[in-house]
């Protein structure tokens, strides 16, 4: 790959991500993605503006899929009056497992750090927002050692 990001998840935008694979090996979790935006700031951006990356592979070094959570909803009618509440529902590895196999097509549209004094592990720890369907959102939690993310060539500029 031609351009290679290290520990740069802060330097990119996921929103509208479109999720193409999971694979899980050699110690790693490998995600093959498009539409990420690479963000001016980056190592990697010789271009200065916000921009798409080509086909995007995300490398997750000693990796862990720790929990998951379908989240809930709340449905308020016309009037403000709560119809209906759903709340989070956490997910069996088993489910989380089903969730990844069948990842293609769905959205990442978030991936944010967890808050320092909430994360004890010694490594990065980030959540992963995945919307499979209108109605489905997924929340991921994942420790790892090291984010590798590598692509080859950029697309257009970001128009905002």
């Amino acid at each position: 790959m031609k351009f290679q990001s290290i520990n740069e998840l802060d330097k990119f935008d996921f929103q509208d991500t479109v999720m193409h694979s999971y694979t899980n090996r050699e110690g790693a979790i490998y995600f093959e993605l498009e539409a990420v935006r690479v963000l001016p700031t980056n190592s990697q951006n010789s271009n200065f503006v916000e921009s798409y990356a080509g086909d995007l592979t995300m490398r997750l070094v000693n990796a862990d899929i720790q929990k998951g959570v379908k989240e809930g909803y709340k449905y308020y009618d016309a009037n403000d009056v709560l119809m209906e509440d759903v709340p989070d529902t956490p997910l069996s590895q088993l489910e989380i497992g089903e969730i990844l196999k069948n990842i293609d097509g769905a959205y990442m549209w978030s991936l944010v750090p967890v808050e320092a004094d909430q994360n004890d592990t010694g490594r990065f720890l980030y959540l992963m927002g995945i919307d499979k369907d209108e109605d489905t959102t997924y929340w991921l939690q994942i420790a790892f050692d090291q984010a590798i993310l590598e692509w080859d060539r950029y697309m257009n500029r970001v128009e905002k």
